[in-house]
């Protein structure tokens, strides 16, 4: 048991969890529980166009109905802004910046600005982090097992056109300041690993351990996801919903009918074994 794991889900405000995203709950709830930590949560609400205001009520209510506690208050990311100002700083002194003025259509294959925008000084403009040729070429996934790393960009946006700070920044440095050691999460987000990991070196710390778990999809093949429509999750039917998560991440649910939620996930947390889960075809 590791007294010191710290964990997290992370879930942005556009709209009520899913099945998918509460797989991905249960997956971080008892990967920390069952190694004794503490598991927090964050909403990621740094894209204020996208948001769903309801959601802000809606997911923590929807965690507590299939009691997923979390440790200390909910974290807004949004209330960090300075401090992400702080770190893109960092990366310019470093000379791994720079302003961007491409178009979406301009743009290299792995969405990387291929002209000479490095090169000049642009006063408006996304700003870019220049991904170091120096990088670890594999990920010791705690899921899917040692990954090589992936044809990353040579450059990503840390900070958008519009002035808003950028996914890839604002996760990889929140996840250092509030001192997560490991983080479960979506298959979808692995390549976000490695440009994540990319900024965490960059800034001369550890990255957490990650582990990436299979993602859930629709009778059509499409990923479950707000996007496609994906139904809420129902929160009348907190058993039978965590049993079906369990399911899919090929776990014990050897329980009755009638099992409580707190029974459920007490099984859970005792009989949990990641290496059961099935490793998503990424």
């Amino acid at each position: 048991m590791d007294a010191k794991y710290s964990g997290r889900f992370a879930p942005s405000p556009t709209g009520p969890l899913h099945l998918g995203s509460l797989i991905t709950a249960v997956a971080s709830y008892l990967d920390a529980r069952a190694s004794g930590g503490s598991w927090r949560l964050r909403i990621d609400d740094i894209d204020p166009p996208r948001h769903d205001q309801t959601s802000f009520e809606s997911i923590p209510s929807c965690l507590q109905a299939h009691g997923l506690t979390w440790d200390g208050d909910v974290i807004r990311q949004s209330l960090r802004r300075s401090t992400h100002d702080q770190y893109l700083k960092e990366l310019e002194h470093q000379g791994l910046t720079f302003t961007c003025v491409c178009t979406r259509t301009s743009l290299g294959s792995l969405g990387q600005c291929e002209a000479d925008c490095s090169s000049r000084r642009h006063r408006t403009g996304s700003i870019r982090f220049k991904v170091p040729d120096n990088l670890p070429n594999t990920l010791d996934d705690l899921i899917l097992g040692s990954r090589v790393t992936p044809r990353l960009p040579a450059n990503f946006v840390i900070r958008r056109r519009d002035g808003l700070i950028a996914y890839q920044l604002a996760t990889a440095v929140d996840d250092l300041d509030e001192l997560y050691t490991h983080v479960i999460r979506g298959a979808d987000l692995l390549e976000s690993g490695y440009r994540q990991m990319a900024i965490q070196s960059a800034l001369g710390r550890q990255s957490p351990r990650y582990g990436h778990i299979p993602i859930l999809y629709d009778q059509q093949g499409n990923k479950l996801s707000k996007q496609t429509g994906a139904a809420p999750v129902d929160i009348q039917t907190p058993d039978q919903n965590l049993k079906f998560a369990l399911r899919f991440l090929n776990q014990s649910t050897a329980l009755s009918d009638t099992s409580s939620v707190r029974d459920i996930l007490e099984h859970a947390i005792d009989h949990w074994n990641p290496k059961a889960i099935a490793p998503p075809g990424v």
